[in-house]
């Protein structure tokens, strides 16, 4: 037995040959598509607390598409709707009461469903309701009788039933073909890829739940390179506030790298081959910077167009926003510029660069171990200094110079070499050494134990002085032995320092001489 129902008129204010010009619009179909989703997902997270108060904690979203008989089908589990929000979303002017959502403008239901086919229907029940509404938009009839007044029919249904399903017959934008299939899922698993990863909303087109998988991060020189942002800048008197991350690809590629630009947590611009690549950045399509940076950036404060397919910022914003950008992310690119051949090289010949420095060092301090430190009790043995020869210019000097080498911003390598150094018949120095890759004026950062036991240096092979030799081996050597012999100057010198802890620049030129003298091959 049938469902009691009732009737009822609805002008939807133009005139049918307005609703007609519709399906002229540049949409393409994935972001058509994504009209719907967006109603069936704000749907859901206004209605968040009703929906888990009965138990519902997710929203289901079906797209189906037969392409024998023209139909494509959008069902969802979200709210509903009860008559006067129906009657909003079929009527053409009539925009939502709240427009912090992702259907802020009220037209996507209407313009989605008239681009893609030529009579569309709505059927919805809202949680809680006994009512269920049904409406159908016959465009090519309303257009023959000059009509704008379509029929709503209320039916009764169970108060547990809710959600929406859209049905648009005698489609116009035939989406069978599988390459248009394909782009169209790839470009919604892309769009909706935060809610289908937050667990709350499932999507399925053709029967296939709808998956994103996130891209991994570059790890090289012993960091992973994705970095969170969070800037402002203001532009027209008005303040535009940026959120996200930028990342340097563990795969790079040209389809995935590029930034996804959000808002309402739904992709605006982006997806595989679709992503936002400026070429102030990332320089023409052939350049690694294209194959490997990428990020996501939510752009909230920024005006968007009605498809929501891109933003309005024609009149100068865009580009404030792109020189803002880099400036956030310099060092990003930088590293994006490096070629997958250099990068293989440098972390392929680091580990047995490093290796071959630590044998041949260690080479020349076995040699220290098994002949100097039998010919003497004492293999440094210099002169506590003159505290007379001192300055409190000398002393303030290196006091800043220990603040600077506090502050020493670092890359730190982690292949350490360790090297056991006899101070004297009874006493032993152990010397762990690391290269850094910074960008400070400091050449190397000494860390000493206070009874001279042993020491942490750390080398900037990325000095000034030091970076046009940096890769090669010999010079490596060299500096590490050089680094080791100040480090034990260093060690002695504070030893026998004065009572304000002042050090007589020829004592230390004398001790650094000796420990040279006995770090060199000939001995």
């Amino acid at each position: 037995m049938e469902n009691e129902y009732d009737i009822q008129e609805l002008n939807i204010q133009p005139q049918a040959g307005v609703i007609g010009v519709f399906s002229r619009l540049n949409y393409k179909p994935w972001y058509a598509i994504a009209e719907f989703v967006d109603n069936s997902t704000q749907s859901f997270y206004s209605h968040q607390k009703e929906l888990a108060d009965a138990g519902i904690g997710e929203v289901v979203v079906i797209i189906n598409y037969d392409s024998e008989n023209d139909i494509l089908t959008i069902e969802d589990t979200a709210f509903g709707m009860e008559i006067e929000d129906f009657s909003r979303a079929v009527r053409i002017d009539s925009p939502p009461q709240k427009k912090d959502g992702r259907n802020e403008f009220g037209m996507g239901l209407k313009t989605a469903a008239s681009w893609f086919g030529n009579i569309w229907s709505v059927r919805s029940t809202q949680l809680g309701s006994t009512n269920e509404y049904f409406t159908e938009i016959n465009i090519p009839e309303l257009r023959k009788n000059n009509v704008n007044i379509v029929s709503i029919k209320r039916t009764h249904t169970d108060t547990f039933a809710h959600g929406t399903t859209i049905i648009i017959r005698d489609v116009t934008k035939k989406i069978g073909s599988p390459r248009t299939k394909n782009k169209i899922v790839d470009l919604l698993k892309s769009m909706y890829r935060r809610d289908l990863n937050n667990g709350l909303v499932r999507i399925f087109y053709d029967g296939d739940a709808l998956y994103y998988d996130e891209y991994d991060c570059l790890s090289f020189r012993n960091r992973t390179w994705r970095k969170e942002l969070d800037f402002s800048f203001e532009f027209d008197k008005t303040t535009h506030h940026v959120v996200g991350f930028v990342g340097i690809l563990a795969n790079g590629g040209f389809g995935r790298a590029g930034f996804a630009l959000f808002r309402r947590n739904r992709v605006v611009v982006g997806g595989e081959d679709f992503n936002y690549k400026p070429d102030e950045i990332f320089g023409q399509a052939q350049s690694t910077i294209a194959h490997k940076l990428f990020g996501e950036l939510d752009l909230d404060d920024f005006p968007i167009n009605q498809a929501k397919d891109g933003f309005v910022w024609d009149d100068g914003l865009e580009e404030t926003f792109i020189k803002e950008l880099k400036a956030q992310i310099k060092e990003y690119i930088d590293i994006a510029k490096i070629t997958n051949k250099d990068r293989e090289k440098e972390e392929a010949t680091s580990q047995a660069i490093s290796d071959n420095v630590q044998n041949k060092v260690q080479e020349t301090i076995n040699h220290i171990s098994t002949t100097s430190a039998e010919k003497s009790p004492t293999i440094f043995n210099i002169p506590s200094c003159d505290s007379s020869k001192g300055t409190q210019t000398d002393l303030d000097f290196y006091k800043e110079y220990q603040t600077e080498q506090n502050n020493l911003p670092e890359e730190i390598d982690d292949k350490v070499r360790t090297y056991t150094i006899p101070m004297d018949a009874a006493n032993r120095c152990v010397i762990n050494v690391r290269w850094t890759k910074g960008n400070s004026a400091i050449w190397i950062k000494v860390d000493s134990a206070e009874n001279g036991s042993s020491a942490n240096i750390q080398l900037n092979i990325n000095h000034p002085f030091f970076k046009p030799f940096s890769e090669k081996e010999d010079f490596k050597l060299v500096l590490e032995k050089f680094a080791i012999a100040f480090a034990l100057a260093e060690i002695r010198a504070k030893n026998n320092a004065n009572a304000e802890g002042m050090i007589s620049p020829i004592s230390f030129r004398t001790y650094i001489n000796n420990f040279l003298r006995e770090l060199t091959d000939e001995n």
